[in-house]
């Protein structure tokens, strides 16, 4: 077990070297990221939770906090290089490509011995083929966040819930010189909080049924990137909106240089309330397209196959979805249990985004699907810069996205 001043040294530096952990084959190494988001506050709780497993189960755990940055990259070289964790969090839509390359075992036996049963929704999006692949810790969800001070001094009273009330309040807010709407197209950013959201809202998915091709060129999506590209037209997206990444200091509604986000996480909602305060800040359902949807996702633990020894990395598993783990996880970093009704919001921004939570969505259960994501950000982004339309834009996406399906890569 790592001493807290450890743990503290190794979140610092960001764990930039890759542990491999005990040797001992009782011992069990786990991978986390940042969920706590205060440093300190995070190395207290997962010390706690290191003395607690070791406590009640005699196995020796080490913990290492690891940097949401180029995660994936650094999880698959440690594969690749025999070393790494033995259970690790993974989002659901990282999840089917790890099966498909043998790398994970299946937990649904630790789910089923578990105290409280999950929603079927939070389990169906860690399963792949009938399995499940991950022990959910905690739900996210997103929705709409408005700067009630921005639309009163545009004149506007009734905030839009819908999209086309989003195009009908933009020029009138793009007239004092606001965006109605902040978007961060980087090629960087994860499209889930910024072009899928809206895809989905439009109705479209962004693979077929099976699985087999792209449906994002589908009629839907085109009036997906066509909602962006008219309100870019009209000043309704912040001016590097096709280049700029989401920014905890300085995010374009919290600063008032944008009105609204369609996919604010509560954190940074929270900080738009401390800028303008309550009143001045409204939390509402995610948009209304043709459907009312946003991406929300439970975050879970999945086993390696690589793991030195199973049986104590599922001891571990059992141990991190008990009740009492969870319930404290959730309440130092802000996100939702993985059960329904588990436990009274917070506070007021709390019930608020809880109720988001049935209309959240994990996306495609895909072993494509980050690969996909990759290949479409940047036809989404020349949408935005004017440099193809967006059925041109997707249909160029589409055409790569389908010759990688296809190649069964």
């Amino acid at each position: 077990m790592r001493t807290p001043a450890l743990l503290m040294t190794a979140v610092l530096i960001a764990a930039a070297v890759v542990a491999c952990g005990s040797g001992d084959s009782g011992a069990v190494t786990l991978w986390m990221y940042p969920v706590i988001t205060d440093q300190a506050r995070s190395v207290a709780f997962w010390h706690r939770v290191e003395t607690g497993f070791e406590r009640e189960s005699g196995i020796d755990l080490d913990v290492e906090l690891q940097p949401w940055a180029s995660r994936q990259e650094k999880l698959g070289a440690a594969l690749v290089a025999g070393t790494g964790p033995d259970v690790v969090l993974l989002q659901p839509d990282m999840i089917p490509q790890y099966v498909g390359e043998n790398v994970l075992l299946p937990v649904t036996d630790v789910l089923a011995g578990g105290r409280r049963p999950f929603p079927p929704r939070v389990v169906e999006a860690l399963t792949v083929d009938g399995q499940a692949y991950g022990v959910p810790l905690y739900r996210t969800v997103t929705t709409t966040v408005y700067n009630r001070k921005l639309f009163a001094e545009a004149g506007i009273t009734d905030l839009p819930r819908t999209w086309d009330e989003v195009e009908a309040a933009a020029p009138k807010l793009a007239a004092h010189g606001i965006p109605v709407l902040d978007y961060a197209g980087s090629t960087e950013e994860t499209l889930n909080l910024t072009f899928y959201p809206l895809l989905w809202q439009a109705g479209g998915r962004v693979f077929t049924p099976d699985g087999r091709k792209s449906a994002f060129a589908s009629p839907e999506g085109v009036a997906a990137l066509r909602f962006l590209a008219d309100l870019e037209k009209v000043h309704g997206l912040p001016p590097d909106a096709a280049t700029k990444r989401t920014a905890v200091a300085g995010d374009a509604v919290a600063t008032g240089r944008a009105a609204m986000a369609h996919a604010m996480t509560e954190s940074a909602a929270r900080g738009v309330i401390a800028a303008f305060g309550a009143q001045n800040v409204a939390i509402g359902l995610p948009l209304r397209g043709r459907s009312r949807v946003t991406f929300g996702t439970p975050g879970g633990l999945s086993l390696l196959r690589r793991a030195k020894n199973p049986d104590a990395a599922r001891k571990l598993l059992a141990y991190l979805m008990s009740p009492s783990v969870v319930g404290e996880l959730c309440a130092e970093s802000g996100y939702f249990p993985p059960w329904d009704g588990s436990s009274p919001p917070a506070d007021q921004v709390d019930r608020d985004f809880a109720q988001a939570l049935p209309f959240a969505s994990a996306g495609d259960n895909h072993p494509q699907a980050r690969k996909v994501m990759g290949l479409l950000a940047p036809h989404v982004q020349a949408a935005l810069l004017g440099r193809a339309t967006p059925e041109q834009a997707l249909a160029d996406a589409a055409g790569e996205a389908d010759a990688l399906l296809g190649s069964g890569r």
